[in-house]
């Protein structure tokens, strides 16, 4: 062994993989990056230097100071061993072409450390990747992975496209052409959400940023990863939680949800792409579960892509987005169905307050595309419809609108969830809570029955968890809600009115589309008497006031207006609304007035 490599061997780092190696060697010297990489007499990063096998050319005196840092011999020796009149960065060159060489015949086809090139292989395998693009995945990641390979990347500097392409045809040992076409938008690196494609962006950057993998959770489960490939995009998209709604419990969906399901059926028979079903409504009205429901009716898995990372983090949109794609290629060959919820971050209104003060959406074609071509049906779960351009809206194949389901529905539900361990009473004050949804019933009625474990009875502790529920969200509470029972005493023949009331009720039971107008100065029973009214009716009494209907935002009073009457129509319900001076102010004004619409 000559005395150079003598002086060396124990200065190389152990630990560096030898493929990262390689790759810093022809970074530094074919790449250039050796012109930042040596400072003055020193090194820019002395753990590069050392994992190379170049530390031992500083200066000896300063470097024997670190007892954590093994030299092989004295200073004097060092100083022999540099060859006379040349400069510092000559010294390091020349000795980094010595070393290059040497490591090249003991190392003449290093590969990726395991168990990243395992999983390179499998994932190739699974989404359909060539030689190459897998040997671009895997420099992708040890860049993003590796730290001195990291550092040296950003000794090359400020990279163009086309000059990345030169530096990857030089460490993969592959053409220019072939590693473009690869890195296309139309490859498969791209199409999987891989790799980010910046063939297009005009301005330089450093060459770690210009091949990123698109998702770094990613990166580190294909470093670190053992089982089976799918797991390596558990922070992208995983397996839905089994629903427990049924069929029944949709109902009021109408022939909407056979049709549904009819079409699932027949796209995914025939391999159909571009297949996308959009269902929206209040949060809490079982969007999620009707596609749990569906997927179980056509024996098809089910997989929700993720709207936080590992850490908790909300994933922005273009983020999801790309782990859409990664999981419409990961599971073309199976027979599956996407869940993608909270999709208002993706596709932004143009128009109204979303367009004056939020960004419109970047990847507009791109998301076009999507829809238009993805492999697996894909359903698109959102809370506010307004926040979907129509341009969106009409690429989808059913429109699903989820309102909360009727009161006959809602007794229903709490009668099953409780057991029979809701009393009467509380549960035709929750079936009768326009804005209670059946999400919020079931979570407080098994909160209380984890309390309750033995009681009979939970009705009281269910009531506080509604009300605590309903309250921050900004609804009435249970108690104050405007369906409170009639006083034992209450008579219409105690009502000073202008009409027979008894013949006025007799002539609802056989004319039900009446539109009546209560006046008269407060306490004098008009709201009781609206409920007394239903109550012969028999139909439930649905009370808004004008506060909670009137917005300061221009169309929502009429929104909320038409929403009242549409909920009253769908529970049979008389309709009371309180207080509409509000609405029909004349000069004169009214003192307080109610209409009841059946």
């Amino acid at each position: 062994m000559s005395s150079f490599e003598d002086a060396n061997t124990v200065e190389r780092d152990l630990e560096a993989t030898p493929i990262a190696v390689r790759w810093m060697y022809a970074l530094l010297l074919d790449m250039g990056g050796c012109a930042k990489f040596v400072v003055g007499e020193s090194f820019a990063d002395t753990d590069v230097a050392r994992a190379l096998g170049v530390l031992w050319l500083t200066d000896a005196a300063d470097l024997n100071n670190s007892a954590a840092i093994p030299f092989p011999a004295s200073r004097r020796a060092r100083q022999g061993n540099r060859p006379p009149g040349l400069n510092f960065l000559q010294q390091v060159l020349r000795a980094l072409r010595i070393q290059q060489t040497e490591f090249n015949k003991r190392t003449p086809k290093p590969t990726l450390p395991e168990p990243l090139l395992s999983n390179v292989e499998r994932l190739g395998e699974l989404v359909g990747l060539d030689e190459l693009e897998r040997e671009i995945l895997g420099l992708s990641t040890m860049l993003a992975t590796d730290t001195m390979l990291y550092e040296c990347c950003g000794y090359v500097g400020s990279v163009s496209f086309n000059k990345m392409l030169r530096i990857l045809a030089n460490l993969l040992a592959r053409p220019q052409q072939m590693i473009r076409k690869r890195l296309s938008l139309s490859g498969a690196l791209a199409q999987a959400g891989l790799i980010e494609s910046f063939s297009r962006r005009m301005r330089h950057s450093d060459l770690e940023d210009l091949l990123q993998p698109r998702n770094m959770d990613l990166a580190f489960q294909l470093l670190h990863y053992r089982g089976d490939p799918i797991g390596l995009f558990s922070n992208a998209f995983r397996a839905a939680p089994a629903g427990t709604m049924q069929r029944g419990d949709y109902r009021h969906l109408g022939p909407l949800l056979s049709m549904s399901g009819e079409y699932l059926r027949t796209a995914m028979a025939d391999r159909r792409t571009g297949v996308n079903v959009l269902l929206y409504g209040p949060p809490g009205t079982g969007k999620s579960e009707l596609t749990g429901l569906l997927a179980k009716d056509l024996g098809a898995e089910l997989f929700e892509i993720s709207c936080t990372d590992e850490d908790g983090d909300p994933v922005d949109g273009f983020g999801r987005l790309c782990a859409l794609r990664s999981a419409m290629c990961v599971l073309s060959k199976r027979r599956a169905l996407l869940v993608m919820d909270e999709i208002e971050d993706m596709f932004g209104a143009t128009g109204g307050l979303s367009g004056l003060f939020e960004d419109r959406p970047r990847h507009k074609g791109w998301t076009n595309r999507m829809l238009e071509e993805n492999p697996l049906p894909c359903f698109w779960l959102t809370n506010n419809i307004d926040a979907l351009d129509n341009a969106y809206v009409r690429r989808f194949d059913l429109v699903l609108k989820l309102d909360n389901p009727p009161r006959a529905q809602r007794l229903q539900l709490v009668h099953e969830i409780s057991g029979g361990r809701v009393n009467e009473q509380l549960a035709a004050r929750l079936a009768e809570h326009v804005q209670l949804t059946p999400a919020v019933i079931t979570r407080a009625i098994a909160v209380a029955g984890t309390i309750e474990k033995a009681a009979p009875d939970i009705s009281t502790s269910v009531g506080h968890l509604v009300d605590a529920t309903l309250a921050a969200q900004g609804f009435p509470m249970l108690l104050t809600n405007r369906c409170e029972a009639l006083p034992a005493f209450y008579s219409p023949d105690l009502v000073n009115a202008d009409h027979s009331l008894e013949e006025l009720v007799n002539g609802l039971r056989h004319h039900q589309d009446a539109r009546l107008c209560f006046y008269g100065p407060s306490g004098t029973g008009k709201t009781a008497f609206g409920l007394w009214v239903a109550r012969q009716l028999g139909r439930p009494l649905y009370s808004r006031r004008a506060s909670d209907l009137i917005s300061p935002y221009i169309g929502m009073t009429e929104r909320n207006l038409a929403a009242a009457f549409e909920a009253a129509a769908k529970d049979d319900a008389v309709l009371l609304l309180d207080e509409v001076d509000t609405f029909f102010r004349t000069g004169g004004g009214l003192s307080t007035a109610g209409r009841l619409a059946q």
